[in-house]
């Protein structure tokens, strides 16, 4: 499922900061959307398990916190990984061509 995950200009500098070159989180960057219809913003598209890397990049972004937060509950997806998950199962989501 792509998720679409809507950032203002501070947060996505914050997120762009935060991002390790050479991380392939930086690909998503690049491929981001800028729209400008009211004020300016940015939409990435990605899976579930790239917003989720996003996620553990953006610690210190509050906007971008929230904005994948609400993008992954729209689409009805949990915000935590359930506690029984053993982390085989999460390093498999996080990098499903492993």
């Amino acid at each position: 499922m792509i998720l679409k995950i809507f950032l203002d200009d501070k947060s996505f500098h914050c997120l762009k900061q935060c991002i390790p070159p050479g991380s392939r989180s930086k690909l998503l960057l690049e491929k981001s959307v800028p729209l400008n219809f009211f004020g300016s913003n940015t939409v990435i598209s990605c899976e579930e398990a790239e917003a989720r890397n996003l996620l553990l990049y953006a610690g210190h972004c509050p906007g971008v916190i929230a904005s994948i937060q609400k993008a992954l509950r729209s689409a009805g997806l949990p915000i935590e990984y359930p506690p029984e998950m053993t982390s085989q199962q999460m390093k498999r989501r996080f990098r499903p061509n492993e």
